[in-house]
């Protein structure tokens, strides 16, 4: 078993060995070899296949942001694991405080990491829900307007997003750069689909959607529903979800999913289900002080 470090040349490579990864826990696909590309941009991010007799038999990412390290294995193969995550905590090195994240139902990738010292110490969820119909219009806040961004709005969702995060679990600010490239420039995104909730001229909130990154017909994916402190337990979130389901149903995605925090203090979790969203995947967050 040999490691080595992939190219944007492998971005084929890897997606297909991500998808059979997923395919073989959920029976579905994951990611298209566009999303893949958009990895080998990334600053502070290291990449490692490993190959057995010439055939991939696991990935492994790792990277660093703000002094946190986030490892992110898949493998068909035990030993393609342990030698993964091994490689990645190297990298991160002594004293570093290393995260990864894995899905629940991946045996192998928990077996090595109990191996290698980590333990679980919180979840996160996918959910989703299918439309067959076109979705109520929401009952927004008073004084609260909800439209698609303009042209050049970009700093000022960067400045929503971050505000509307700030007491979250780990929260950390992500500078606009970085921000921008994990999210506005990407091959899923569509402006239109990236909704900011006013409030005169200040943003309240945002909901930022588009198909998923699977590109699976028919499937869109909500990255961010935030709303900024001043603006919350007025009913904005739960508004701002429901517009973005109505307006990716016209747009010819009736199924729709997201991420949360399983523990999220804000009360993510039961909005998501008060809106008909149900569980569908559980990712494991491990953790190892170095």
């Amino acid at each position: 078993m040999d490691l080595r470090e992939p190219g944007r040349e492998d971005a084929e490579l890897v997606a297909e060995l991500l998808n059979e990864h997923a395919l073989a826990l959920f029976g579905e696909r994951d990611l298209t070899a566009g999303h893949v590309r958009e990895w080998f941009e990334l600053p502070d991010s290291w990449m490692w296949l490993a190959v057995d007799d010439g055939r991939p038999a696991g990935y492994a990412d790792l990277s660093e942001e703000a002094g946190r390290w986030s490892i992110d294995l898949r493998s068909r193969d035990a030993a393609a694991a342990r030698l993964l995550l091994a490689a990645a905590v190297e990298r991160a090195g002594r004293g570093a405080l290393v995260r990864s994240y894995c899905a629940s139902e991946d045996a192998l990738a928990a077996a090595a990491h109990e191996e290698a010292g980590f333990r679980v110490v919180r979840h996160s969820f996918q959910m989703r829900v299918e439309h067959e119909e076109l979705p109520p219009a929401p009952r927004l806040p008073a004084g609260i307007a909800v439209r698609p961004m303009l042209a050049g709005e970009e700093a000022r969702i960067h400045a929503a997003h971050m505000a509307s995060f700030v007491d979250h679990w780990e929260f950390h600010f992500q500078e606009y750069g970085l921000w921008r490239r994990w999210h506005r420039d990407r091959e899923t995104f569509d402006s239109a689909l990236w909704f900011l909730a006013l409030d005169g001229d200040e943003v309240a909130g945002l909901a930022l959607a588009g198909p998923h990154h699977s590109l699976e017909p028919g499937f869109g994916w909500i990255e961010i529903l935030g709303v900024v402190p001043p603006w919350r337990r007025r009913g904005l979130g739960e508004a701002l979800l429901r517009h973005a389901f109505r307006q990716l149903y016209e747009r010819g995605y009736p199924r729709v999913g997201l991420g949360v925090d399983g523990e999220s203090t804000t009360g993510a979790v039961r909005l998501y289900e008060r809106v008909g969203m149900q569980t569908v995947r559980r990712h494991d967050t491990w953790e190892l002080r170095m």
